[in-house]
């Protein structure tokens, strides 16, 4: 008898896959609008209330060797953008991505934050950026800056558990109205998170959490 019963729910469960394709189940609009809103205003420290929600799907991906391969068996990434009313340029003042299948807010990003520098600021600024000839431009003050300024800020906004293993550069910009540095932080417990942060008036711009999501070819 328990072997019937036990027959019969495989049954019903490969019936149930069939039809429903084997699709995740997905978090609602309402839940991503809610993940989303206290991720932005946490790392931002923002007061935001009014988003739009929309849904997204990306190609997924596998790496090997540190290098992209499509093997056939990615699987899509669902997701969730939740974003501030665009402005007069069609871009938001913020934004944040939001995994659909756990409800786990990943991403985020600000734009048109950046305050006017200090005098202070604008003289690092130019004693850094020199003529602005990329050969001349001095590149390492300004990473070790953004670097200290993700050593402190990290463990904050994401009360860390454990400590710091280190910091990779992923790039970084220059030009007349100041710089940015990208880099990824990788935490002792296996997490890393991706930063942009402009300087040097120490703003991040950027911060996503790579192990909140499977791989896709378009992360930073």
């Amino acid at each position: 008898m328990k072997r019937k019963i036990a027959i019969l729910f495989v049954f019903i469960l490969c019936v149930s896959l069939f039809l429903t394709g084997g699709k995740p189940k997905l978090i609602s609009e309402d839940e991503a609008k809610k993940a989303g809103l206290a991720f932005i205003n946490h790392v931002f420290d923002a007061n935001v209330s009014e988003v739009t929600v929309t849904k997204g799907v990306r190609a997924g991906a596998t790496y090997v060797d540190g290098e992209y391969k499509e093997t056939g068996n990615e699987q899509h990434i669902n997701y969730y953008v939740v974003a501030t009313p665009p402005d007069s340029y069609g871009l938001p003042e913020y934004m944040a991505y939001v995994n659909a299948e756990t409800g786990v807010a990943y991403s985020a990003e600000q734009y048109g934050h950046l305050p006017e520098m200090t005098t202070e600021q604008r003289e690092k600024f130019n004693k850094a950026y020199g003529n602005g000839d990329a050969l001349s431009i001095d590149w390492v003050s300004m990473d070790v800056d953004c670097y200290d300024f993700a050593r402190e800020w990290i463990p904050q906004k994401f009360d860390l558990k454990a400590g710091i293993l280190g910091i990779v550069d992923s790039g970084s910009g220059f030009d007349s109205t100041g710089g940015s540095s990208n880099f990824y932080i990788v935490i002792r417990d296996g997490s890393i998170y991706h930063m942009t942060v402009a300087w040097p008036q120490m703003i991040v711009t950027e911060i996503t959490i790579l192990n909140q999501t499977r791989p896709t070819v378009d992360m930073p």
